[in-house]
């Protein structure tokens, strides 16, 4: 068959009725359900989907058996045990005894469990709960080949030395009593209704229901590997020492009649479906007889080695409950599928597709490389436009209208023909972005860059602008409700639709938070948005967003699409297909209600991996990217060209299983799961959870959200990984919860839970760390008042090593100096007095001995200075009653006196005191002219006192408030200690009656130990 493709001028239409090519029509029919070909050419690798498995993959190799257990799993029987498989993951199993299976040759399986026939002889149970459990007893000893079981639950054995039936409790032989008279056994099967099939090495026996013994079938063979049936009770045998298939239909109650076809020597068959069958070869990989062509001379197409299969000696074939093929070689494992999205041809180098459907039923494609391409049945039709298309859309007024840069097109009769171009200067650089017709014919056209126009009455009319934001400055999608009125989207959340002249908005006041708004669809009561971040629905003038199980797949959503959920049923509701970035998904109506209803997780099917759909990189143009066909098939516009699926072939799911929690580790220690929670010895440093999902159709399509709950407030997506790693997890009670989502074909499976129990230490209970903190800070505490009294005693020393050095320095400078100086000054006078008064000489000489004293008073000024500080052990009242006797002058009486027990003082108010009280002291000494000066210190809990009192001349009122004269600095320097040190100085005199001075500080200030260590001191002291 050919078909050919030819451009159409603009100026005509030329619709050419041809045949689409071979492969297309092929991918076309798998669509609809059903796989046939057209041609002999076709190859297996256009119709099917192939991944496999091998030593690389850490898979088995030599699998020499496949069954399927009722809980969906797929076990292999290979050279060295048997293995179970969940479709990401190989599980050798393992007995509770250890005991090793060794070669598995044959598998079986039954409501009772997996049967395990072994290479050296026996076979062994597994049961539901996975115990093993020998079934030896009566069995023939050699080789097990095949098994098989009947309607009444018997299982038959195919052994190297005969046949065996079990009937519940042992084995029975079958001989010649039962006319099997044959010391071999190499196949055993039985058909649907109920025939047992057995063959030796060179005879096939038949076995017709409630018969009591086999009836030898005129079939001589070398050498039987493989028998199976159709549904329709075909009876199909494989013979590897030959060159020929053969095929029994049953006419009667036993006999056949018999059809052998030429095929490679074949130790395996299996059928699908269609009625195809699969031949598995020794050395020419597997082999496709489609159902129909047995007539043809060379009706087998093959899948080799060369095609991506594991090895070309295929030693097993299973097709599973979903209809997936399983190929066991000697190399590994292959699983090969239908393509559940069939591409449609397109010319070479065409890319982003606009689909639109005509009013006809047939799909429109237009690409960028401006070819405009029609399918209607098996007919296309081909229209080259000279512009890249960036949208299409059909109406009842125009039919079928392109857009572009040269302006807008519709379709007619006679070709494309231009209704308008655009309303550009530079119309080049502009691109449609969407289009929609309304009710009266008007052409709304959304002009990227320059914004929405209406073409109505052979003229272009600008929409003013709906927002002043620049990125909205013009729709990106567009669409019709049900009503005929148009609905535009905008991006960063703004919606508009148009009733007769009056525009409506909707925006984030409004629910509206999906982002960018790039698809629309318009259901009975409920109007549907898809944008960046979701989806939302329409209700009561406000948008509220469905709560979807993962965010990741459904964001930058392009296309929706709504198709009745059951096919040929009116009032079904409506399923939502989804096409986004993360790829194509079916939400079914029974969820959307479900979920609206309150309903918790929503349930949704995947179709993305399945068909190899990639991740479509952010679309711009053109939107949207979904329709839906009257031929019932889905189409859709992605990365790598436009797909097909058939939303009711594709619905055909099977009962999903559940999540499974495989392991647990605690910082590489693997725990026991057997209980109702796991309890840990300790918290460990890192938790290993693994988990899985059985879904051998499609398991690189589950993607996975895990919680812990204590640790986790949200769920967390863990896409494709099987693994939850917690690290240095608190001590409590937690509950590690793990859903699957998507699943190819099958809806999310029900959450798996494991409670995981974190004991506290002693060591990390609260009294211990109490304990423990208090020892510390007691430690801490005493560690460094140690530290501290030895700083001070060596800071004293080394302040009474220098107060002594000093006391020396002025001793001396007294006593040597000024004595000496003093005698001169006595020596001078002498020889003054006696020169005249009068005389010149003796003048000077006055002058110079005034000179002198005030050399020997600044002398002794600086003296005192130096003695001007207390010793650091010195108590204040000693160093007070020195001072008079240091400074020598005057003859009041003087008077020093405590008044409580003497406390210790810090070293910053010891010297401010004294300071303060030298300098009060010394200028009654001094100035004063007093006759009695006393000094008394009040040591009380709460307070430390000094008062210096006198009987003299008093302060001058006007100095007091100026703090002393202006040349002289000892009353301002009295109040400055006193505010380095926060103490309150108190001065009051009066003229002629007096001085005192009074200076105070709190006693939690002034004591070394505070106030509760001078408190105690002084109750004892009372």
């Amino acid at each position: 068959m050919t078909n050919s493709s030819h451009p159409i001028s603009l100026g005509r239409l030329r619709p050419e009725l041809n045949i689409v090519r071979t492969y297309v029509v092929l991918l076309l029919s798998l669509a609809l359900g059903c796989i046939a070909c057209t041609s002999a050419s076709a190859r297996v690798s256009d119709v099917m989907d192939h991944h496999r498995w091998t030593a690389s993959d850490h898979g088995p190799s030599s699998v020499g058996a496949l069954a399927q257990t009722a809980d969906g799993y797929l076990w292999l029987g290979t050279h060295d045990s048997l293995y179970r498989f969940d479709g990401f993951e190989f599980e050798k199993f393992i007995s509770a005894e250890g005991e090793p299976l060794g070669v598995v040759s044959a598998l079986l399986s039954t409501p009772k469990g997996l049967w395990v026939g072994l290479r050296a002889g026996g076979v062994r149970l597994i049961s539901a709960n996975g115990e093993l459990q020998p079934v030896d007893p009566g069995l023939p000893g050699g080789v097990i080949y095949s098994m098989a079981e009947d309607p009444l639950g018997q299982v038959w054995a195919a052994a190297d030395d005969g046949l065996a039936r079990h009937d519940g409790t042992d084995w029975h032989p079958v001989g010649k009593e039962a006319g099997f008279a044959e010391r071999h056994a190499r196949a055993v099967h039985v058909d649907a209704d109920g025939h047992v099939w057995a063959a030796s090495e060179e005879q096939l026996f038949m076995l017709p229901p409630g018969a009591s013994a086999f009836i030898p079938v005129a079939i001589k063979s070398q050498s039987i590997s493989k028998i199976t049936s159709s549904p329709a009770g075909d009876i199909w045998i494989t013979d590897r020492a030959s060159d020929h298939l053969l095929r029994l239909k049953k006419i009667g109650h036993a006999t056949v009649q018999i059809e052998k076809m030429a095929a490679p020597r074949s130790v395996s068959i299996v059928l699908d479906e269609q009625g195809g069958a699969w031949l598995g070869t020794l050395g020419a990989g597997v082999h496709y007889l489609a159902e129909g062509q047995r007539d043809d001379k060379d009706p087998f197409r093959s899948y080799t080695s060369r095609d991506g299969l594991s090895s070309d000696k295929v030693l097993a074939q299973l097709i599973d409950r979903d209809g997936t093929l399983w190929v066991g070689t000697d190399a590994g494992l292959d699983r090969l599928r239908r393509i559940a999205l069939a591409p449609l041809a397109l010319p070479v180098g065409a890319g982003s597709h606009a689909l639109a459907v005509s009013g006809d039923g047939a799909l429109w494609v237009g690409t960028d490389n401006g070819q405009l391409i029609g399918w209607r049945g098996d007919s296309h039709f081909t229209f080259e436009l000279d512009m890249p298309i960036t949208a299409l859309v059909n109406s009842q007024h125009h039919g079928l209208l392109a857009g572009g840069y040269r302006g807008i097109f519709s379709l007619s009769e006679d070709g494309p023909v231009r209704i308008a171009p655009l309303p550009l200067v530079s119309a080049r650089e502009a691109a449609v972005r969407a289009m929609a017709v309304d009710e009266d014919g008007a052409i709304w056209v959304s002009i990227n860059r320059a914004g929405l126009y209406v073409w109505a009455d052979q003229q272009w009319r600008r929409i003013e602008p709906v927002s002043n934001a620049e990125r909205q400055v013009m729709p990106v999608t567009a669409s019709l409700d049900l009503a005929g009125r148009p609905w535009f989207g905008y991006r960063d959340n703004l919606l508009v639709s148009v009733d007769d002249g009056k525009l409506t908005r909707w925006g984030e006041q409004q629910g509206l938070d999906i982002g960018h708004v790039t698809a629309m669809l318009h259901l009975p009561g409920r109007t549907w948005v898809g944008g960046q971040h979701g989806l939302a629905y329409l209700k009561d003038g406000r948008f509220y967003r469905l709560e979807l199980p993962a965010a990741g797949p459904f964001q930058n959503i392009y296309g929706l699409v709504a198709v009745p959920a059951e096919k040929h049923a009116g009032g079904s509701g409506m399923d939502i297909w989804v096409h986004s970035r993360g790829g194509i998904f079916k939400l079914p109506a029974a969820e959307i209600e479900r979920v609206l209803a309150g309903g918790d997780t929503l349930l949704y099917s995947s179709h993305d991996h399945i068909g190899r759909l990639p991740m479509d990189p952010y679309k711009v143009l053109p939107v949207p990217t979904a329709v839906y066909t009257n031929e019932g098939l889905l189409w859709f516009a992605t990365g790598n060209g436009v797909v097909s699926v058939d939303p009711y072939q594709a619905s055909r799911m099977t009962q999903p299983s559940t999540v499974t929690i495989k392991s647990l580790t605690a910082d590489g220690v693997d725990l026991d799961l057997s209980g109702a929670a796991v309890r840990l010895s300790a918290a460990p440093e890192k938790l290993v959870i693994s988990y899985s999902a059985l879904n051998i159709a499609a398991p690189e399509a589950v993607r996975f959200q895990y919680r812990l709950k204590g640790h986790d407030s949200e769920w967390v997506d863990a896409e494709r990984s099987r693994q939850a790693v917690f690290s240095r997890l608190h001590p409590g009670d937690y509950e590690f919860q793990v859903r699957a989502l998507g699943g190819g074909e099958g809806l999310n499976l029900p959450d798996a839970t494991l409670t995981i129990i974190i004991p506290q230490v002693f060591y990390l209970r609260p009294a211990f760390l109490l304990v423990v903190t208090a020892t510390l800070l007691t430690l801490a505490f005493w560690i460094s008042r140690i530290y501290t009294r030895r700083e001070k005693m060596a800071l004293r020393t080394r302040l009474e090593e220098r107060f002594q050095e000093r006391e020396r320095i002025a001793r001396e400078l007294h006593d040597t100096l000024l004595q000496s100086v003093q005698g001169m000054m006595l020596s001078f006078q002498a020889v003054a007095d006696t020169l005249p008064e009068d005389s010149r000489a003796r003048r000077s000489m006055e002058r110079a001995l005034d000179r002198a004293e005030q050399v020997i008073a600044e002398g002794r000024d600086r003296i005192t200075g130096l003695r001007g500080q207390m010793a650091p052990a010195e108590d204040l009242a000693a160093a007070f009653q020195t001072l008079q006797r240091d400074e020598r002058s005057g003859s009041a009486a003087y008077r020093v006196s405590n008044i409580g027990q003497p406390a210790l003082l810090r070293s910053a108010v010891r010297d401010a005191f004294y300071q303060v009280g030298r300098e009060a002291v010394l200028n009654s000494l001094r100035h004063a002219q007093a006759t009695q000066i006393s000094v008394t210190f009040t040591y009380t809990p709460h307070r430390f006192e000094m008062l210096v009192a006198d009987d003299g001349i008093g302060i001058d009122p006007v100095y007091q408030r100026m703090r002393g004269r202006p040349e002289h600095g000892g009353l301002r320097g009295m109040y400055e200690r006193a505010e380095r040190i926060e103490a309150t100085l108190s001065i009051k005199s009066d003229a002629g009656k007096g001085t005192h001075i009074s200076l105070s500080l709190p006693g939690s200030a002034a004591y070394e130990r505070g106030v509760g260590n001078a408190q105690t001191r002084f109750s004892r002291v009372g």
